[in-house]
């Protein structure tokens, strides 16, 4: 999603550039100062935190429907991911351990792009002991752009209160950027739960 959107912007500069004569040099600095700026590669997502997440009825895995509304009144985290990314795949193991932490207390939603069969065949060789919903391309669009994997930590009112990155890429600190993943999530979702706990639950199955 970010390549292909990168890759139309440098098409839509060169060509307006090239129309306006401009120079190749000119113009490679002017795509050079964009990039110092990020403009190319910033991550519209984290524009939606502290907003309500948006409204969604969309396919379980099941084949049953989930709607948002139904995810309030507890906290709720929700992964974006997909089963070629291997930075989602790295990850799972740890959410698995946050799902078996806080169980009931708080919803766990998977989210993919990608079809049922994909995400079953995905399943027979990893453990991702979310609710999974697929067939998500047109809602995930509505985060604009970034890369995979993202976690949004949402509390009782669906309100994005966290949004975190992949774990990052480090071979020397790589167990201790684990356990701090973990941690921040872990840490987030015990203040949201003492804020925010029900009194009842909510059946995604």
């Amino acid at each position: 999603m970010i390549t292909h959107r990168i890759v139309l912007i440098i098409i839509i500069v060169f060509t307006s550039n090239t129309v306006l004569g401009q120079t190749p040099d000119s113009l490679k600095k002017a795509m050079l100062e964009k990039i110092k700026s990020r403009e190319l590669f910033k991550e519209t997502i984290y524009e939606f935190k502290g907003k309500e997440l948006p409204k969604f009825e969309l396919n379980l895995l099941s084949g049953k429907k989930l709607n948002s509304e139904s995810l309030k009144g507890k906290p709720t985290v929700i992964n974006f991911w997909f089963s070629n990314c291997a930075p989602c795949i790295e990850e799972m193991p740890l959410l698995n351990e946050i799902k078996s932490e806080f169980g009931d207390e708080v919803n766990f939603i998977s989210m993919t792009f990608q079809n049922p069969n994909a995400v079953n065949e995905f399943l027979k060789t990893h453990d991702f002991d979310f609710t999974h919903i697929v067939n998500s391309k047109e809602y995930i669009k509505t985060f604009g752009t970034f890369g995979y994997p993202k976690t949004l930590i949402l509390d009782k009112d669906l309100i994005i209160v966290e949004i975190e990155k992949m774990i990052p890429k480090d071979i020397e600190n790589e167990e201790k950027n684990k356990a701090e993943f973990k941690a921040r999530l872990s840490k987030q979702l015990t203040e949201l739960k003492k804020r925010h706990y029900p009194n009842k639950c909510v059946s995604l199955n």
